[in-house]
């Protein structure tokens, strides 16, 4: 005890010595307090948390303090500008003379407030912990400290303050009610740690106005304005800290280098509304002008009619039609005698509107300007046709297709949004509605919900509607340049061609709708309740003839017509005269309903999500529960951990034998020389002759995926149990992943590929890499740092590679993990059944196959489930049934709702799901084993209603009858990083 005591009070002395030497930064103390967190020092760890999150705010507080006081010094630049408009070398000297005074009294102030510490550099270590305080991961690390120290209410605080950083975490939900409801921590006890001045202020507003005390009103919106502009201007100046200096030899030019450095200040400056728009957990749309809201209503109150006219021009300045409050501009104009100059919004609201354009136009002409060269400078006016204002959207594959122009209206036509697997999983659903007296089905959200109830295997349909609407919403408001645009409705749909009988008998004036319905002549003209709306049509599937949607005249002549193919969608006013013509096969949609007006938004997206929410935490229940049991079982079945950690030079690394034996190697080998395509799973045609790998010249690159593997054994054209010993060795890997890291949310495949790399001459002085050094969700940057955004995979969080062979076969080919500056840390030789799993943010790559042939699974892992590989989920359901499908014949008469033909029958599987980004330490929100066992006990009855359901499922799921697809159609959107 004594000996215990004593390193505690050596450590304090240390911590002491830290907190006075200069030198030592909150990345320092950061670093080790997560060094004694690992430890279980939890005393001294949060001790340092703590000192790193002061210094943190001490360092932050002040340089931005130096940039305000800079700046406000420095203020006679406007001036020089004005008066040298017209000497353009002036001009640029004015320029560069402020920026020369700003950098000496940033000097002197920065010497002044921080004395001998070292200068902020960013590299790759101070950028990842910049990031854990940005993103509360520290309060991760602090809430688990309190938790084993017992202080439950500090504990609960911290959780709380991540939670509401990640309000979609369900884990972090979690943790801050079972603080009240385990551990009594009072809701008074709980607060915000980070909560801001202005939101402070804004709740105090809000209680003000719940009691009708419009003096208080007043008084805490206009204060929590004051201190929101000020909020944003300092997370502006923050944003300099964003500074990622480009090293490409092309940057010879000096402007172009500025422009170069600039532009992650600017997005990082542009995000700033968006990051402060919260009071609480959500981000909340309208937030700023929320306030203004408030503050007219509660002026008119106080009968101080001029302030609050002046409150509702700078609403208006900020949501130029919303209805409300053009209704309170019109009463004051007609009825207070009012004038448009009596309206004008208040200055604050001007300068800061100004200022947030500014930016938003510069960082789209910088971002856009390289993608598009048609770009017209914002200065000239937009050309809507043009499309650089989408290029965003195009990055992605998303493109117009038929303009406004070619439509004769405010319509268009674009594609990009739907892939085959997914239109696979929508007519899934499609089929669990039935049809009505007219041919039509139906399948609103709530209906899709109960269809998942019903049928849990229609999961990922639900989820493909809601984020398939989603994807067409944000292009529709992009398009139309609208700010904020709601969903008013979101439904499936599907016509099938009508009975000759019963068409020959139809009235002629009856026009066909999208919706289903039909409607004649007066009942078209009467749209005024469809102001300000859109709809939108999401072509599932294809058909044969017929099935266009027609926009008429008024006169009900045709001007322009769109063909249903898979994939295309359209956008028009909902006012639009249109018709569906009659389709000869099935015809089915998405059909949405968009509008400006947020009393309009229909709350059953939100429901569903919450209705997926549950279904996923449900499963991390059982998962917390599973991991024990999982590695035991791998471990009976001669799997063996050889190596991990620190042995691998990183955190989430490891290296594991024995997963496949040696004949299962062979079997899928000769399985991927059976069915492999060169380059499969590579943008680009593919084909059976040798393709050079998309790395290195020097090599041949073959492989096959699961969907190509699953479509070729139920042609006949490959082995099925061999295609499912392709399955059931990749889903041994995931299992092993998910359980060897011990992740309390469960991994999804993102994509599967057997894969092959063949030296084309043997070379055994090859310097060239196989795959060189990449980190599978992000993109290297030079100053090796590695940013997790498109078009990089952001969705994949852990990665790992199979082997399928060794040394017998190959020479080279090593694994390799690697550093920042991309040269080699620690290689890993392959040999059959040796598998590598890690982050997919770690950096690595493969050394030159120098002679023969490697082979290996590759794998890539997401914890979001909206994200995960449908046509492994496709595959899994078809391989699963297949011994049902043998012998049956399909005619042509069961062909229903189909584009490439219809699904086989599916069989419940036991593919666990779940939503949302996962914790960048996913090991420190558990509880000790003894809380866990008391949870598992608590919680035993609802894993047995789980089951239950799901025997429920597979009996209902062994009753259907239904075809096996008829068609190969390959996938190859897929690229291997």
């Amino acid at each position: 005890m004594h000996s215990v005591l004593l390193f505690t009070f050596s450590l304090f002395i240390t911590i002491g010595a830290l907190e006075e030497d200069p030198l030592v930064t909150y990345y320092k103390l950061y670093e080790l307090g997560v060094q004694h967190h690992r430890e279980k020092n939890y005393t001294v760890a949060n001790t340092l948390f703590e000192k790193a999150l002061e210094d943190y705010h001490f360092y932050h507080k002040n340089a931005i303090n130096c940039r305000v006081e800079c700046r406000r010094k420095n203020n006679s630049l406007a001036e020089k500008l004005a008066n040298s408009r017209k000497v353009l070398d002036i001009l640029e000297i004015n320029i560069f003379q402020s920026f020369i005074h700003q950098s000496k009294c940033l000097k002197r102030c920065y010497k002044t407030n921080f004395g001998e510490r070292p200068e902020h550099f960013p590299d790759s270590n101070s950028v990842r912990i910049d990031k854990d305080f940005e993103d509360g991961r520290h309060y991760q690390f602090m809430q688990f400290c309190q938790y084993e120290l017992k202080n439950y209410p500090k504990a609960a605080s911290a959780a709380f303050t991540y939670y509401l950083k990640h309000p979609h975490d369900i884990n972090a939900q979690h943790n801050v009610q079972l603080y009240r409801e385990r551990f009594g921590v009072k809701d008074e006890e709980i607060t915000d740690l980070d909560r801001k001045p202005y939101q402070a202020s804004h709740i105090l507003g809000d209680i003000a106005y719940d009691e009708s005390n419009w003096t208080g009103v007043i008084e805490h919106f206009e204060r929590a304005l004051k201190e929101f502009y000020e909020e944003e201007q300092r997370c502006r100046l923050q944003c300099e800290d964003k500074l990622v200096i480009p090293m490409e030899s092309h940057l010879t030019n000096f402007f172009q280098y500025l422009a170069e450095i600039y532009i992650p200040i600017l997005r990082c400056q542009v995000d700033c509304e968006y990051k402060l728009s919260r009071v609480f957990a959500d981000h909340e749309e309208g937030f700023l002008e929320e306030h203004y809201h408030y503050l007219q209503y509660a002026y008119y109150q106080t009968g101080d009619f001029d302030r609050a006219a002046e409150a509702i021009g700078a609403f208006l300045l900020f949501n130029s039609s919303h209805p409300d409050m053009l209704r309170n501009r019109l009463y004051f104009i007609t009825r207070l005698g009012y004038h448009d100059s009596h309206l004008s919004a208040r200055k604050e609201a001007v300068d800061y509107i100004e200022m947030r354009n500014k930016l938003e136009s510069l960082l789209q002409y910088l971002e856009f300007d390289d993608i598009t060269d048609d770009f017209v400078d914002d200065s000239d006016g937009e050309d809507r046709e043009g499309g650089h204002y989408l290029g965003v959207f195009e990055r992605l594959g998303i493109k117009v297709i038929q303009t406004p122009k070619e439509l004769k209206g405010e319509r268009f036509t674009a594609e990009g949004v739907l892939r085959d697997e997914q239109s696979e999983e929508l007519l899934s659903l499609a089929r669990s509605a039935r049809t009505d007296s007219s041919g039509i089905k139906t399948i609103s959200i709530p209906n899709a919900i109960e269809a998942v109830r019903g049928d849990p295997e229609l999961e990922m349909s639900l989820r493909l509607l809601l984020k398939l609407s989603e994807s067409v919403r944000l292009f529709t408001s992009r398009f139309y340049n609208q700010t904020s645009f709601y969903t008013k409705e979101t439904k499936l749909v599907c016509r099938g061609p009508t009975d000759p009988d019963q068409e020959n008998n139809e009235d002629n004036d009856c026009f066909p709708q999208e919706d289903g319905s039909c409607v004649d002549e007066e009942a078209l003209k009467s749209v005024t309740e469809y102001l300000d709306e859109y709809r939108a049509v999401l072509f599932i599937n294809n058909v044969t003839e017929g099935g266009e949607t027609v926009f008429l005249n008024r006169k009900n002549t045709p001007v322009a017509s769109v063909f249903p193919r898979q994939g295309l969608f359209t956008v028009f006013e909902a006012t639009d005269r249109h018709t569906v013509t009659q389709p000869a096969s099935q015809r089915c949609v998405i059909l949405m309903t968009f509008t400006s007006q947020k009393d309009k938004d229909n709350p059953e997206y939100r429901q569903a999500m919450t209705f997926l929410n549950d279904l996923d935490e449900e499963r991390v229940r059982k998962l917390n529960m599973d991991h024990l049991k999982t590695i035991d079982e791998l471990e009976q079945k001669g799997v063996t951990i050889v190596q991990s950690g620190e042995e691998l030079h990183g955190e989430e690394r490891f290296v594991a034998d024995g997963l496949m034996n040696e004949g299962d190697c062979q079997n899928l080998i000769s399985l991927l020389e059976n069915g492999g395509i060169e380059g499969d799973g590579y943008k680009g045609t593919a084909s059976r002759v040798a393709k050079i790998s998309p790395h290195t010249k020097h090599e041949i690159f073959e492989g096959l995926t699961v969907g190509r593997a699953t479509q070729l054994a139920q042609s006949g054209e490959l082995s099925k149990d061999s295609v499912q010993l392709y399955l059931d060795a990749s889903e041994r890997a995931r299992l092993l992943v998910e359980n060897f890291f011990n992740l309390t949310r469960p991994l999804y495949f993102d994509y599967t590929h057997l894969v092959c790399r063949k030296a084309i001459t043997d070379d055994e002085e090859r310097s060239d890499l196989s795959h060189p050094v990449h980190a599978d969700n992000c993109q290297i940057q030079p100053d090796g740092s590695c940013l997790r955004q498109f078009p990089a995979y952001i969705a994949r969080d852990y990665s790992a590679v199979l082997y399928l062979n060794g040394e017998e076969d190959f020479l080279g080919g090593e694994f390799f993990f690697a550093h920042d500056n991309k040269t080699e840390q620690i290689s890993v030789s392959p040999k059959c059944g040796r598998m590598v799993g890690f982050n997919a943010g770690d950096y690595h790559g493969v050394k030159a196959v120098r002679k023969g042939r490697r082979c290996a699974i590759a794998m890539w892992y997401t914890m979001d489930p909206n994200t995960q590989e449908l046509a492994r989920l496709q595959a899994q359901k078809k391989m699963a049934d297949r011994s049902s499908v043998r012998g049956r014949t399909r005619s042509r008469e069961q062909m229903d709702i189909e584009s490439n033909g219809e699904k086989e029958d599916q069989k419940r599987h036991s593919n666990r799901n779940q939503h949302g980004d996962h914790d960048i330490d996913t090991n420190k929100n558990k509880f000790d084993d003894k809380e866990m066992n008391n949870f598992e006990e608590e919680h035993s009855d609802v894993i047995t209603i789980q089951e239950e359901i799901e025997l429920k499922a597979i009996e209902k799921e062994s009753e259907r009858q239904e075809e096996i697809i008829s068609e190969i159609k390959e996938n190859e959107d897929h690229e291997e990083l």
